[in-house]
């Protein structure tokens, strides 16, 4: 066992993007002489096992009684708390390609959580419901990802017993797991609650939501100045929302969907207000309840 590890989740489905495309990108690209690579098995095919197996990397049968974005948590746990990991990486698989070395992040801030936030929020708030929520989480939750900017759970980074926290968090807050979304909420409410340390966006560049642009050339996705980011984040809960197809490793893969990356960019500006005027009713509802209790208190004295 190394002293690191860097834990995915994959069904047949998404199997052979995971071996062609994932797999392949981070073993081309990353120093993994210190890095175990995990992958939670919800569904894998015979052949899909096999060669993940052959090629050294651990599987972990998982029980396949939810979404696997947010059921993944709970083998996540269980693995980690069977194991001694140092650091712990938690990475998306069917939507990332890595085009350099993540090692050295294992190295950095070792104490914190590590993640990188988004620069337009989605519209991850329609989450927030009592269908995965009960009132007082809801409340917590909701103050919380309308005063901050979102992270993105796709790539983080912790120290053991901080990632086994989180799972537990999950597990013990969402009532829902079956559909995706709440884990990005519940995700955010513990990094902002206890602190973490945003990362460059080289480690998860969602294309969708950054403000910077991009270019693909020959397969490689960089920005509007040239750079080339590590982790290549195909962001989009339907295929129709995902700024690039064809996505995958290679010079013949990823052709860019302008109109669509246009299109969803033009909707994230316009709804930062949105957002914004939500922050301000809050913080007026917090002042005059705060005025409130004063007028009471103070009329309690004069009785």
């Amino acid at each position: 066992m190394k002293n690191n590890v860097l834990l995915t989740a994959s069904d047949r489905r998404y199997g052979d993007f995971l071996i062609e495309h994932w797999f392949r990108s981070l073993r081309e690209n990353s120093d993994l002489g210190n890095i175990d690579v995990a992958v939670m098995d919800y569904g894998l095919s015979l052949a899909q096992h096999y060669y993940l197996e052959k090629h050294g990397i651990i599987t972990r049968k998982g029980k396949r009684d939810g979404h696997v974005a947010v059921i993944r948590y709970r083998e996540m746990r269980d693995f980690l708390t069977e194991t001694a990991y140092n650091q712990v990486a938690l990475c998306d698989s069917g939507d990332i390609i890595f085009q350099g070395d993540i090692s050295p992040v294992f190295q950095q801030d070792t104490s914190s959580y590590r993640a990188v936030c988004e620069d337009y929020k989605p519209f991850f708030s329609v989450f927030i419901s009592s269908d995965f929520f009960d009132p007082a989480d809801r409340q917590r939750l909701s103050e919380c990802f309308i005063h901050n900017r979102m992270v993105n759970g796709g790539f983080i980074v912790a120290p053991r017993d901080r990632m086994i926290h989180l799972a537990d968090e999950c597990l013990s807050t969402i009532r829902d797991m079956t559909r995706f979304g709440p884990d990005q909420i519940v995700l955010n409410g513990v990094l902002y609650e206890e602190g973490f340390v945003e990362l460059e966006k080289t480690y998860n560049y969602v294309i969708a939501t950054a403000k910077e642009g991009v270019s693909v050339e020959s397969g490689v996705v960089k920005t509007a100045n040239g750079r080339m980011p590590l982790v290549v984040h195909n962001a989009g809960n339907l295929g129709l929302l995902r700024p690039i197809e064809d996505f995958g490793y290679g010079p013949e893969r990823n052709k860019l969907k302008e109109d669509t990356l246009n299109a969803l960019k033009t909707l994230y500006q316009s709804t930062e207000g949105f957002f914004k005027t939500q922050e301000l009713f809050i913080e007026s509802r917090r002042r005059f309840r705060t005025r409130l209790r004063k007028m009471i208190r103070n009329l309690r004295l004069i009785d």
